[in-house]
């Protein structure tokens, strides 16, 4: 979602600390809300919020969400014999064609997905739809509290990171259900015995991402302890600092986890003002088309392009983080999702083809210890290369 902001605070009667990292100056920002707001109404939205941290109780942000990117876009198209996007997580690409194309023919677009470069016996897929005591994992917000399941996911953890050697990599659906699940596994369930994030420690050298800090210090002290010997385990967030841009090659990325299935907050503000507009845009469309189409049946496709729009936002930002780890022709990885959701033709048809290639069949459907097996002897195939 393209959008322009701007953060201002109200006077403060001590002067703020000088800050040393070069910041973009603030009249740019406000030359291009302005420039923002010159789009007609119908194409977007302004926003603003007040921030609710402690730390800067003044803090006002203002944005502006471009609503509708086509009409800015075809002008590009308009003057270009062919436009091409290309990426290397594209996928799921519906959306380039409903809402950035909606006034091209079908036959005018051509999308085209490549494989890996990777021979498949790099790379091994599989979905884990249970715990090591057969518990179901589904992440839905409304399960995020069962303190069972959190239980579960670490015990699973701990058997993957016996297996796996080097670093494993996992993504959580948020900061703040990253942080619930760490309260959790730090908690001693009986004196004498350790918690779940202790026995973690033993197995891995833990790392975790933060919200308020940079990267850098954690990749350095990570990788450190993966060329000592010791082993890494990471817990990032998907669509955090760590999900995007970074190179989780060789040693440092040997497994990548992914913990549910990170679907933004339907009900903010922003998310009901799209949705609200792709339906919209996608009824106009109909009545305005060649095809006669019942009101009803409107009513549905609007719905249905809603749902499609939401699921991809998702699904590309589960299919970012995925695409840290296996980076080169030499390089081999594991990649295993944790939510039986994960095995809906509807979620796996969204993954890239080369993920889908790599999906042990009917994963969901084996329990734990198969897993283990199916890791083992992956890893043992590749030891020495």
């Amino acid at each position: 979602m393209e959008h322009a902001e701007v953060q201002t605070t109200k006077p403060k009667s001590t002067p703020l600390p000088q800050k040393s990292e070069a910041s973009t100056p603030v009249l740019h920002h406000i030359a291009s809300l302005l420039s923002a707001l010159t789009h007609p109404s119908k194409e977007g939205c302004l926003f603003f919020s007040k921030s609710s941290t402690p730390s800067d109780p003044d803090l006002i942000t203002l944005k502006f969400l471009l609503l509708d990117p086509s009409t800015h876009f075809q002008d590009i198209v308009t003057e270009a014999r062919a436009v091409i996007l290309a990426g290397g997580t594209m996928s799921p690409m519906s959306d380039y064609t409903s809402h950035l194309f909606p006034y091209l023919p079908s036959t005018s677009i051509t999308t085209l997905s490549c494989g890996h470069v990777i021979p498949k016996e790099n790379l091994v897929a599989w979905n884990l739809s249970r715990g090591p005591s057969g518990k179901e994992f589904e992440f839905t917000f409304q399960n995020r509290s069962d303190n069972s399941m959190v239980d579960e996911l670490g015990r699973a953890l701990l058997n993957i990171c016996t297996i796996v050697p080097d670093g494993v990599v996992v993504f959580f659906p948020s900061y703040s259900y990253l942080s619930s699940i760490l309260s959790r596994w730090g908690a001693i369930p009986s004196p004498g015995e350790k918690s779940i994030l202790q026995r973690l420690e033993g197995k891995k050298a833990l790392f975790k991402e933060s919200k308020d800090f940079g990267v850098e210090d954690v990749l350095r002290e990570y990788a450190q302890a993966i060329d000592a010997g010791k082993g890494g385990l990471l817990l990032s967030v998907v669509g955090g600092k760590m999900s995007e841009g970074i190179n989780f090659s060789d040693s440092l990325g040997r497994c990548v986890i992914i913990v549910g299935l990170p679907f933004p907050n339907i009900m903010s503000a922003e998310w009901k003002a799209k949705i609200s507009y792709i339906e919209a845009a996608t009824i106009s469309r109909l009545e305005n088309g060649e095809e006669r189409v019942s009101r009803e049946e409107m009513m549905r496709r609007a719905k249905e392009q809603g749902r499609e729009y939401y699921e991809n936002a998702c699904m590309r930002a589960v299919n970012q983080s995925v695409g840290r780890a296996i980076r080169h022709r030499g390089d081999y990885a594991a990649i295993v999702t944790v939510d039986r959701r994960f095995d809906g033709e509807r979620v796996k048809g969204k993954l890239p083809g080369w993920i889908r290639e790599g999906l042990v069949p009917d994963a969901g459907r084996k329990n734990f210890g198969q897993l283990m097996g199916t890791l083992g002897g992956f890893f043992r195939g590749k030891k020495g290369t």
